[in-house]
């Protein structure tokens, strides 16, 4: 009996189309948010819409396939849920009240996902492959490695041991610090944008850093990079000690009980006091400085063996 295969569209790998469910990933098509896309719409008649992998205020990240090479892509939709609703054809509408900084967003993402292309190859950045606009809004098609984010691969109660934390952050400073000298910030560093590949490498996506809310986009430059310093400062300090527990007390209380952890060492509780602390004299200048301190226990060992 010759068996029809279909392609899952999140994993994106084919089975036998009886299948109601995908024996890879255990995906039956049923998750999505009412004002995602639909699945199997069909961007600039290219690239085929899948599953949500993830939602913020800000935009949506689909899996996709790319008609034309035949391959798997994930599709990054800018979509500010604050000013922006989905037609019933798929398309993107805002209100007159909310346009004009709708269509803002809409220009800085345009310009910020093609600088990002001009990056391809940037260590530890999930490179951004084009750029379309489509249906009343803008999508930056991003290349989909085998793998998954971090926030699918870990609970929330889950930890990281140091050295792997101490790793993470080496990797993921290095393209946010090329993304801040094109003069692009992230935003919205967290576990749903590090995408673990399965050599354990980290690759960054999403990088939305001068759109979306009002308030981002008139902090001035300094303070946008900062956040993203803060950002990767607070998503190491939530995987050292549970995402759960991390969002539920103050920075300080879990700095302190940070202290009493003989298994972290004294760089790493320096480096977040530095960067999560009220002191803003002893905040890093960049994200490069914030890796040196969080680092420094590491390299100083490594030299001396």
């Amino acid at each position: 009996m010759l068996l029809t295969m279909k392609r899952c569209l999140k994993c994106m790998k084919e089975y036998d189309e009886n299948s109601g469910v995908c024996p890879y990933c255990g995906w039956d098509g049923q998750d999505a948010p009412e004002d995602a896309m639909a699945v199997r719409h069909v961007l600039g008649e290219r690239y085929v819409v899948g599953a949500v992998r993830y939602r913020t205020d800000r935009d949506f990240l689909y899996s996709g396939w790319d008609l034309l090479f035949d391959r798997r892509v994930m599709i990054l939709e800018y979509f500010p849920r604050a000013m922006a609703s989905r037609r019933e054809d798929g398309a993107v509408e805002t209100g007159e009240a909310e346009r004009e900084d709708f269509l803002k967003g809409l220009d800085r993402f345009l310009r910020d996902s093609r600088r990002l292309i001009t990056l391809d190859d940037t260590p530890g950045l999930l490179n951004v492959l084009a750029v379309t606009e489509d249906g009343g809004t803008a999508y930056a098609i991003l290349d989909h490695p085998e793998g998954m984010f971090l926030g699918e691969l870990m609970g929330e109660d889950e930890i990281c041991p140091p050295e792997q934390v101490q790793w993470m952050v080496q990797e993921i400073s290095r393209p946010v610090a090329a993304a801040h000298g094109a003069g692009i910030c992230h935003g919205q560093i967290d576990a749903d944008h590090v995408f673990v590949v399965p050599d354990g490498s980290c690759l960054l996506a999403g990088f939305h850093g001068h759109m979306g809310q009002e308030s981002d986009i008139k902090l001035p430059e300094k303070e946008r990079t900062y956040k993203d310093v803060a950002d990767l400062a607070s998503l190491a300090g939530s995987i050292l000690t549970g995402r759960r527990r991390w969002m539920q007390s103050q920075v300080s209380e879990n700095l302190e009980r940070m202290r009493g952890d003989v298994d972290v060492p004294e760089c790493i509780f320096e480096a977040l006091w530095a960067a999560l602390g009220t002191e803003e004299a002893r905040r890093p200048a960049s994200v490069r400085r914030f890796a040196d301190l969080f680092l420094d226990e590491a390299t100083i060992q490594l030299v001396q063996a």
